[in-house]
């Protein structure tokens, strides 16, 4: 993203753009805990991350204790086909959770693949010699 894009992306879509929305699955398990390990209200999280109260009140009742709690609720939110570095960075920014430094970390280190989500550029943008694109 270029600086003269911010004049129409807002910070949210700018959050989507860098960073990898590709479905997360069990694979992806192990990083997922290793970039939430600051988060300690896996319950808040499961949440944001869009899972009913009936299924996270199932973890809190038989998960072995709050690591446990939040691998399982990791799994469900993964099993449920919507799981991806880019919602779960939305869901670190919202108020509930706030770990803003997580999710740029995960911006960081997770980032959009051009090559496969190329950015698609507005009908009035110019190339570097002037030409519209």
């Amino acid at each position: 993203v270029t600086p003269d894009m911010s004049c129409w992306i807002n910070q949210s879509t700018v959050a989507n753009i860098l960073v990898d929305d590709e479905p997360l699955t069990v694979s992806d398990l192990v990083p997922v805990l290793r970039a939430t390990v600051e988060v300690t209200d896996w319950y808040s999280l499961g949440l944001e991350l869009g899972l009913p109260d009936h299924q996270l009140d199932t973890i809190r009742h038989d998960g072995y204790d709050e690591t446990d709690r939040k691998r399982k609720m990791i799994l469900k939110w993964m099993d449920a086909g919507v799981a991806s570095w880019s919602s779960l960075v939305e869901a670190l920014k919202s108020p509930l959770i706030n770990k803003n430094g997580v999710a740029e970390q995960i911006t960081k280190d997770h980032p959009r693949s051009c090559i496969h989500h190329p950015i698609k550029r507005r009908r009035d943008e110019q190339d570097d010699d002037g030409r519209h694109v």
